[in-house]
């Protein structure tokens, strides 16, 4: 398993689709508020994440978020959600796309997270990045069930 990156980060219908399979295949999600300590958070941030409330599980800093998986986060506060398909049709209505998911117009970086709590799917909206830590065979199936979905692959099927 890897992370293979989106050759270009889904929107549309190809969106909506992957956030229902990923509702489905994980426990949490997690956004960012990156306002740092700057003053008040944006009014369309506070507003995702006032719609969010109900489905929150824990707020955490940069650094506890870290901790815990050993990966690299950028500074701000961390909202981790619990999957639902309401929290889901949230994600559906607020964003078109992967890379919408950028502050101060949204909260930022959308991730879902594996049992272990490592990234299934992360995004850094603000490097037009994203991408799944999966198999070659599991991106496989997903471009042949989700129209539009195209992932960078390094070996290619005879």
């Amino acid at each position: 398993m890897r992370i293979i990156p989106f050759h270009t980060a889904p929107t549309g219908d190809a969106y909506r689709s992957l956030i229902d399979e990923l509702i489905d295949k994980t426990a949490r999600f997690f956004l960012v508020d990156r306002r740092q300590g700057r003053g008040d958070t944006p009014v369309e941030v506070a507003r995702v994440f006032e719609r969010l409330k109900p489905y929150l599980i824990e707020r955490c800093t940069m650094e506890e978020m870290m901790t815990r998986t050993r990966a690299f986060y950028t500074e701000g506060i961390y909202y981790i959600y619990e999957c639902t398909p309401a929290s889901g049709k949230i994600l559906k209505e607020e964003a078109d796309g992967f890379l919408d998911w950028l502050y101060p117009s949204l909260p930022e970086d959308l991730c879902f997270l594996n049992e272990d709590g490592s990234d299934y799917l992360f995004t850094e909206a603000h490097e037009d990045g994203c991408g799944m830590r999966i198999t070659e065979q599991e991106a496989r199936d997903l471009m042949k069930r989700i129209s539009g979905l195209m992932f960078v692959m390094e070996r290619f099927p005879s």
